[in-house]
């Protein structure tokens, strides 16, 4: 991750911290909201059936009633109401056969609160305009709306300054990692390539029947791979920390130069490596010769196999593929290597028929130091390897396609976006 990939992150931590803080705020400004509406419809109820049972039962008549009420009586000689009452209210036969008190009915399609006051030769019914509440408990929603949205606002602001100064700390944490990186990249890989060569020089002094011979050997080996996982750690730490310096790569020639260099190692193992472009073998001559480019092998070389990205990461990830597919293979098998181009991309495939793995694992697979599934005991061990392989063509903004089954090998391909010009798609 670059210092700019990085800025964008610390940018998505305050937005993220702001957003949240948002719908925190907005959240609880709801539940307010609902218990503040359901308060006010509570205590509303409460007063109306005050407002009408008291209007009802000191009626002397229809003609004067209390703001917001219509009365009606009811008598033997028929009904009486006040006017401007809806007719649907005013007809309703729930008024003739109520029960005396509070009673709630509906009439043309409205909810209506009514008090039932019986008299000896008659009755007052009253009965409360539901439009009064409609309209207060619209300016309380109103309101409480308004002061949601401003509360829900000023949170984000108040979310940003602190997602601000949240995230500080995190800034300068990077900063001191990045710097931390690039002085253990400095320090630690001259010492350590100043210790391999040390070994190697004592081993060469000790001669073969020297009983220290074979922890020399050890030595020597320890000493190799301890510089190779730290070059591993660094590379990984460098992949998060800084933007891939991207220049032509030739993945045809890097996959030869990458089997030349481990013919001696597979071959000690028992294990042919071949390598081939597009269905072309690069013939064993011509890689002892040192010629690491498809075009020099076949007579032509029209850049189709070139992507954009860091030679020595690369590298690294197709050493890390072919030395694993090599170290699970038995002896007298053959690790192949495969370079294809399929239209916008460049593929390296890293065939054995090995230990396998369960397809099942294929994305656990790349967690660092995981452990696969196949025949042998302990299963097959990944270690940092793949995790590196995978962060490598991550930042290359390429893919890893893992396949195979336990006991028949295993295929790894390396998917990259070319950055030559485009050839016939390869078969």
């Amino acid at each position: 991750m670059g210092r700019d990939a990085e800025a964008r992150l610390l940018r998505r931590a305050v937005r993220s911290v702001a957003v949240q803080t948002a719908f925190a705020v907005a959240f609880v400004v709801i539940i307010v909201a609902l218990g503040v509406v359901l308060v006010f419809d509570r205590q509303q109820s409460v007063e109306i059936s005050g407002i009408v049972r008291r209007a009802a039962a000191t009626a002397e008549d229809v003609a004067d009633p209390p703001d917001g009420v219509w009365l009606v009586l009811v008598s033997d000689s028929g009904r009486t109401t006040s006017a401007g009452i809806p007719s649907a209210a005013a007809d309703s036969a729930v008024l003739v056969s109520a029960p005396p008190g509070e009673v709630s009915f509906t009439a043309g399609g409205q909810e209506w609160t009514a008090w039932v006051d019986q008299r000896p030769a008659s009755r007052f019914v009253a009965i409360y305009d539901p439009s009064r509440h409609e309209a207060e408990e619209h300016r309380l929603v109103m309101s409480t709306t308004v002061a949601g949205i401003v509360g829900v606002v000023l949170a984000g602001v108040i979310g940003l300054g602190v997602g601000r100064r949240a995230v500080r700390p995190l800034g300068r944490a990077m900063g001191l990692q990045r710097r931390f990186v690039a002085d253990a990249s400095h320090e630690l890989r001259t010492p350590l390539a100043v210790l391999h060569t040390r070994a190697q020089l004592l081993r060469r002094q000790v001669g073969r029947d020297d009983p220290t011979s074979a922890e020399l050997d050890q030595l020597v080996a320890d000493t190799k791979v301890l510089g190779e996982v730290v070059a591993d750690l660094l590379l990984s730490a460098q992949l998060e920390h800084a933007d891939v310096v991207g220049e032509d790569v030739d993945l045809s020639a890097l996959g030869a130069a990458v089997v030349r260099s481990l013919k001696g190692y597979a071959a000690q193992s028992g294990v042919t490596l071949t390598v081939t472009t597009e269905g072309r073998a690069h013939h064993d001559a011509a890689l002892d010769a040192g010629s690491s480019s498809a075009g020099d092998l076949d007579g032509q070389d029209d850049g189709r196999w070139s992507v954009i990205g860091a030679p020595t990461a690369l590298r690294r990830a197709l050493l890390a593929l072919i030395d694993n597919a090599v170290a699970h293979s038995r002896p007298g098998e053959t690790v192949s290597v495969e370079i294809t181009r399929a239209g916008d991309e460049v593929r390296v495939a890293v065939i054995d028929t090995g230990d396998g793995l369960d397809p099942a694992d294929a994305a656990r697979l790349t967690e660092r130091f995981a452990r696969g599934a196949t025949g042998r005991p302990g299963g097959r061990r990944f270690g940092l390897g793949l995790a590196l392989v995978d962060e490598v063509v991550g930042a290359h903004h390429g893919h890893l396609e893992i396949d195979g089954a336990p006991g028949v090998g295993s295929t790894f391909i390396v998917v990259l976006p070319a950055g030559g010009p485009p050839g016939v798609d390869g078969g």
